[in-house]
């Protein structure tokens, strides 16, 4: 500090002390009268530090006014530096982001007029390898012209209240709070109205609920494989509350990327629940900057669920057609393998390799604002999510080279890979598409409700039910016996005949009435269970294996919770400990599980080889234990080959054919090579 030296400074209108100090390198705390300046270098060593660390304006003035008081050097104002500091470093951040956005606008300016021909100036300069081309009708053979992924984040939350905090004038990729609740309102009016259309029909058509599964309108899997995505994920529930709105007015932010990570939109949450209207409105924000004919597909964790609500209530209408939905791909076990056929991105045409997890990276990388932005302001918030978005654009901008090369090295390593495949299985593509076409008809039919999983549930209740009636009747027949060979405790025999004959007659009660719940159809498969113990057999192992998924896709959403743990606070570390501990739990019962399954299976093809089963009858696939908890797209688990389904004749050649089962692979690279 000895290079300390006092500098006198003439103030007037023409030559305010603020534009004094920015000439002589310094930056002011305030436009008129400002009391601190700070060095731009040193800005600039704080900006570049708060991009990489949580942002803590605090921890810096007083580390500095520490340093400074070891060097002899007191700051005597009342507030210290961080007011003042906090100010000059705020405003230096918006000239800076404001300098670049002109600077790109002189750079890059609009080569041709605003047109619905091409993707907006907007969407070029968000993402230019999605949006920048405008021969974008001829760059991708299939019909999908750019893949987004959206998904909700409830850790970037915002205290409840805390003082309103001014707006900063610059670009935000925030979607506007109009917007939004624009959105909400049209999605609770359409909700109604057509809620009110479906109840006048609702009487007439109740009578067929019970008899036949199908399918809603546009919707290629039945409304029972769609319940049963919907009940394995909370983000489906718009109900289930995952922030609190007693302490935070922002309960988290919803982000819409683009294929290269790249962040399109962002919404700014305040509702308890994943609520669908925030979804929508970033759908029609995209829409809004792209041509009539532009095709886009959308990866969502509940996509299957996503695009149930937009054909049933009429979300949407306009850019329905022009939507191809998917589930991502890390969250795909959570859903029925009906689904994952229809929905998984490694089975649709167009996207490719593509995996749909951009959000995930995106909010590691902004995680380290969660513990400041729950204390600062709501526009302090939008702020410096919108800062660090720029830091990652500009950061992202010069490694897509880097990007499209390892993507382009991956894409053939796979190619390689699946031709590989194709060759060694010696059968023609023609029939493996054929085949595929096939598979996917039969396991994503429309099943009647007699055999569905109520009704299997039932036979298996019945069953448990005449196990129990049997072992009772044994019983009775063992104490008429003692009691006509003479007893000295007749009291106590007498009780238990009592005991014996009221259980019978209530099982004999509860059996009626679970065969009066089967109908003439599940009575009919009742009997062929009763007279068949390979179909015992099959309705056991079936039982099993569904179990199995239940309690893999429950292991595997606590795995997810361990990776996403961001901050290991004491009850969070707790809260990791006993998930650990949760998961270790259930492996053994998993184990068990697939070991009582196997043997259910070893079982069957032994009856199978014996003729005791009937014709046309496919033993179950074993479930290796190695892959037991991969949860992969293609794996045993998934399949019910052998479990279900009508018996007799010749079975087909995807599911019996070894040679089949490698499938698509070589089209499951689809669009990928053109993407990149």
């Amino acid at each position: 500090m000895s290079g300390s030296q006092s500098v006198d400074l003439t103030v007037c209108p023409c030559e305010p002390a603020a534009l004094q100090l920015l000439q002589m390198g310094f930056f002011p705390c305030a436009p008129l009268g400002p009391t601190l300046a700070v060095s731009l270098q040193v800005l600039s060593l704080v900006r570049q530090l708060f991009m990489r660390m949580p942002p803590n304006v605090s921890a810096w003035c007083e580390s500095l006014e520490a340093y400074l008081g070891g060097m002899g050097y007191k700051v005597d104002t009342k507030g210290g530096l961080h007011p003042r500091f906090g100010n000059a470093y705020h405003w230096y951040c918006i000239l800076k982001i404001s300098l670049d956005e002109y600077i790109q606008q002189h750079l890059h300016p609009p080569g041709v007029p605003s047109s619905k021909m091409w993707p907006s100036e907007y969407l070029r300069q968000r993402c230019p390898l999605c949006f920048g081309s405008y021969n974008w009708q001829n760059d991708n053979p299939s019909h999908i012209n750019a893949i987004v992924c959206i998904d909700a984040c409830f850790t970037q939350k915002c205290r409840s209240g805390l003082q309103d905090d001014p707006v900063n004038p610059t670009a935000t990729v925030f979607l506007s709070r109009e917007d939004i609740d624009s959105m909400e309102h049209e999605v609770n009016s359409l909700r109604k109205m057509r809620s009110s259309v479906q109840k006048s029909g609702h009487a007439s058509k109740r009578h067929h609920r019970d008899e036949d599964d199908g399918f809603e309108q546009g919707m290629r899997i039945p409304t029972s494989v769609l319940k049963g995505c919907n009940e394995s994920f909370t983000a489906a529930d718009e109900r289930h509350q995952k922030a609190s709105t007693q302490f935070f007015s922002d309960t988290g932010v919803m982000a819409l990327l683009c294929h290269h990570d790249r962040v399109i939109h962002l919404a700014n949450m305040t509702s308890a629940g994943e609520k669908q209207h925030y979804a929508l409105a970033l759908i029609k924000s995209l829409f809004s900057h792209l041509p009539d004919d532009f095709h886009i597909g959308l990866l969502y964790d509940i996509g299957c669920q996503l695009e149930q609500s937009c054909r049933k209530w009429g979300f949407l209408k306009p850019f329905l057609p022009r939507i191809s939905f998917a589930i991502s791909v890390f969250h795909a076990f959570g859903h029925q393998w009906p689904c994952q056929l229809i929905y998984h991105p490694q089975k649709r045409e167009g996207f490719g390799l593509t995996d749909g997890e951009g959000c995930e990276c995106f909010w590691s990388a902004i995680k380290a604002l969660i513990p400041t932005l729950h204390v600062s302001g709501f526009h302090q918030c939008l702020f410096a999510i919108d800062f660090q978005v720029h830091h990652l654009d500009m950061k992202s901008l010069t490694g897509l080279g880097q990007w499209i090369l390892r993507r382009w090295n991956h894409c053939q390593v796979k190619k390689a890979s699946a031709n590989k495949g194709l060759r060694k299985c010696g059968v023609d593509t023609l029939t493996l598409q054929a085949e595929w076409v096939s598979q996917v008809a039969v396991q994503t039919k429309a099943a009647p409700w007699y055999s569905a999983k109520t009704t299997e549930n039932i036979i298996l209740q019945i069953m448990a039910t005449q196990k129990s009636l049997e072992s009772y009747e044994v019983r009775l027949d063992e104490l008429e016996k003692e009691l006509l060979h003479g007893v000295s405790d007749m009291t106590s025999l007498n009780i238990q005949l009592a005991e014996c004959h009221k259980k019978i007659r209530g099982f004999k009660q509860a059996l009626q009435k679970q065969k009066e719940a089967l109908g003439v159809n599940g009575l009919a498969d009742l009997a062929k269970l009763q007279d068949s113990s390979y179909l015992q057999l099959r309705m056991h192992a079936l039982a099993i294996k569904t179990r199995i998924r239940d309690c893999l896709r429950q292991c595997k959403f606590e795995l997810e919770r361990l990776e996403r743990s961001y901050r290991q606070t004491v009850s969070e570390q707790r809260l990791q400990n006993h998930t650990e501990t949760s998961v270790k739990r259930c492996e053994p019962g998993i184990v068990k599980l697939s070991t009582n399954y196997n043997n259910m299976c070893l079982q069957m093809a032994a009856l199978i080889h014996q003729g005791k089963a009937p014709h046309g009858s496919i033993a179950p696939v074993l479930i290796p234990r190695d892959a037991l908890f991969k949860l992969d797209v293609d794996d045993d688990i998934w399949q019910d080959s052998g479990l279900d389904g009508d018996l007799g004749g010749l079975p087909p050649a995807w599911l019996a054919d070894e040679k089949v089962h490698c499938r698509k692979r070589r089209e499951r690279l689809g669009g990928e090579s053109a993407d990149v």
